[in-house]
């Protein structure tokens, strides 16, 4: 007698997958339509929603909730946003006081995080805060490495007369504490002179330091 084996319904392998995840995975209703249609992966989600297993963030946004003694913390947005560019297959960069925060030149929290990107201008709301994606040309992308982009629309922000100590204080431990330092010598030629004349000599004082070490 031949054994059939019996497939898995679509409902329990979206949970299981869902189950096997790690707090703050992010799901989007595409990771799932190769199980079934759609709308059925919708309505299993919804489902996921009321079990407990998924909290929905935005139109067609779950996320698996992490708990702490006080109760569900809110993932990230910077993690949401770099998830939709992924499966837009988009190139994004924080931009304006989002940059800034991620650099230390801020410690205030935006509510809206916002980012420069190679897809469409929109506003995703999460809540009481949002992600904003803008159009950018594609020059915003020519640099070869992250962080020196990241200064620019950081800088561009804030502007020079509001660039003291304590922000350039803070740029030389990002910058130090970069993987990215081997850009930084070809990306900065790309940057405008007012921010080449402030970042570059914080870049020369880290290559001299890493060469006194060898």
């Amino acid at each position: 007698m031949m054994l059939i084996k019996k497939t898995p319904s679509i409902k329990s392998a979206i949970l299981r997958r869902i189950e096997e995840s790690p707090e703050h995975s992010i799901f989007f209703i595409n990771d799932f339509v190769e199980l079934g249609s759609m709308e059925t992966v919708r309505k299993v989600l919804q489902q996921a929603r009321l079990l407990g297993l998924v909290s929905h963030v935005a139109h067609g946004i779950y996320v698996k909730p992490m708990q702490s003694r006080f109760g569900e913390v809110p993932p990230p947005l910077e993690k949401i946003a770099k998830e939709i560019a992924q499966r837009d297959r988009v190139k994004i960069m924080p931009t304006g006081s989002t940059a800034a925060n991620i650099l230390g030149l801020s410690t205030q929290i935006p509510m809206v995080v916002s980012y420069l990107t190679t897809g469409s201008s929109r506003t995703i709301k999460i809540g009481k805060r949002a992600i904003k994606f803008r159009h950018a040309a594609p020059r915003n992308f020519a640099y070869e490495g992250t962080t020196i982009p990241l200064v620019v629309q950081a800088l561009k922000d804030l502007e020079t007369e509001n660039i003291g100590e304590r922000e350039l204080s803070a740029l030389y431990q990002y910058l130090s504490n970069a993987q990215d330092k081997d850009t930084f010598l070809k990306d900065i030629l790309l940057v405008p002179q007012w921010i080449q004349n402030l970042v570059k000599p914080i870049i020369t004082n880290i290559q001299n330091e890493t060469l006194a070490t060898i």
